[in-house]
């Protein structure tokens, strides 16, 4: 009789295999998961999410504002289970928040038209 490793699956059943092929699987499946743990080379530190908290320390705008344009989808967010995080990058350069921390452009602009 041959070794079978049994693998319960709950809810589905149970898997049996050789230890032969039991032992191939592991391996091919360490090897699978190592692949998938190496980050690519491109993700910074810009490349992370933050919460509203973070943009309020980052820029001096308060969390509220941040928040509520999210709510308004006027910023670009993301929403991760119950929780709302940004992408620094993507909502400073959004027009709204352009928009916001320079006020005055618009109208300076308007007032600098020849007449």
């Amino acid at each position: 009789m041959t070794d079978l490793v049994l693998i319960p699956f709950p809810g589905l059943g149970t898997l049996a295999m050789t230890r032969d092929e039991f032992d191939s699987a592991l391996a091919a499946g360490r090897e699978l998961g190592s692949q998938n743990t190496r980050q690519p080379a491109s993700v910074t530190v810009s490349d992370e999410l933050v919460d509203a908290a973070t943009l309020e320390q980052r820029t001096g705008v308060p969390k509220s504002w941040w928040m509520a344009q999210a709510r308004g989808k006027r910023i670009p967010f993301r929403k991760i289970g119950r929780r709302v995080r940004f992408d620094p990058k993507e909502v400073m350069s959004s027009p709204v928040f352009r928009s916001h921390s320079n006020p005055g452009e618009h109208s300076a602009a308007i007032g600098r038209l020849p007449l």
